[in-house]
């Protein structure tokens, strides 16, 4: 055999070892690729394969439950008289059927919650002639009710659309939702006054406020209405409602069109009281019924189509801002 031809048999060998890599890895690359094929066998009955919406899974007592349950439906009792909000445990809430809104963590806009600490709401809702009132209720050991370095307050919030396919993720663009928002820090400003550095460290020292008032010279006491003291309070002369020093109600009313776009609404015909009682958080927010409201208006419109959703924050587990608890949209039958 000739050297040239030793070297074309080389050649050849060499350029079919490359196919059959090739070959090997293409298949190998289907194989890995392609779904598998499942076989199903049973008895002589007719088996089904059930879709992903009704597969049921086992539990340790052998019962099985929809993996997806629908979500459950708020009614809006009519009662003859709406308690006043100064009581959230009037014996009025005890005859009102509770409705429970199971709550996951805020995993969409960033910063997220890795983990919730609050599972569930258990909410009531109840009208009269003249308003409409919710009660929520959740589980927390201690209040959470100051705000300070790395503490941070309890809180709720229950939110509407006010038009036809707005998402529960505070809306949309031209797609806007309106919230009403309860934070326990605001109801302790209410109920004790404003909750200045005197009141959270009354131990702590001062140095003295030229502005302070009579013999009170180690305390701003009466700073916050003071013209001369307020020059140096930018966030109160600017109005912003996060630093209202004279605050008369604990409830903050918004509207959104998307994470990130919450626009303080100026007045607020809603009222809102909290309290913590054994263990629990018990909040009532209302709503005055006046035709002239748009959100009364779309209730007025469709009473049995309304929607709410809710959302919950954990102080003592560092939760702010986007970081919460949120209910996707519940379905609300109101009474007529």
């Amino acid at each position: 055999m000739s050297r040239d031809q030793q070297d074309n048999r080389l050649l050849l060998g060499a350029v079919g070892a490359a196919v059959l890599i090739l070959m090997t890895m293409i298949t190998a690359v289907f194989l890995v690729s392609r779904r598998p094929v499942v076989v199903v066998t049973g008895s002589t009955d007719s088996a089904q394969i059930p879709s992903a919406a009704t597969v049921e899974t086992s539990s340790d007592s052998g019962t099985s439950a929809p993996a997806e349950q629908p979500p459950p439906t708020l009614s809006v009792s009519r009662v003859e008289k709406v308690p006043a909000l100064s009581d959230p445990l009037d014996l009025t809430w005890e005859k009102i059927a509770a409705v429970e809104i199971p709550l996951t963590a805020q995993q969409v806009a960033q910063p997220a919650l890795e983990q919730a600490t609050v599972s569930k709401l258990l909410v009531q809702a109840i009208r009269d002639n003249e308003r409409y009132a919710w009660r929520i209720s959740w589980d927390k050991p201690q209040p959470a009710d100051l705000v300070d370095y790395a503490k941070f307050t309890d809180a709720v919030a229950i939110q509407f659309p006010l038009v036809d396919g707005a998402p529960y993720t505070m809306g949309g663009p031209n797609l806007p939702v309106r919230m009403l928002y309860w934070k326990a820090v605001w109801q302790k400003d209410v109920d004790e006054g404003f909750q200045e550095l005197k009141k959270i460290y009354p131990n702590a020292h001062y140095d003295m406020y030229w502005f302070a008032e009579g013999t009170e010279q180690h305390s701003s006491t009466g700073s916050t209405d003071n013209p001369q003291a307020q020059q140096f309070m930018v966030a109160s002369m600017s109005k912003n409602p996060m630093a209202d020093y004279n605050r008369k109600k604990p409830v903050e009313e918004m509207t959104a069109h998307g994470f990130g776009s919450s626009t303080h609404v100026p007045e607020t015909p809603s009222g809102a009281r909290g309290v913590w009682h054994e263990g629990k958080w018990y909040v009532v927010l209302d709503r005055p019924i006046n035709d002239r409201d748009p959100l009364i208006a779309r209730f007025n419109a469709a009473p049995d189509q309304q929607l709410v959703a809710f959302a919950v924050w954990d102080g003592d587990h560092g939760n702010r801002g986007s970081k919460k608890q949120i209910s996707n949209w519940i379905p609300m039958q109101l009474a007529k």
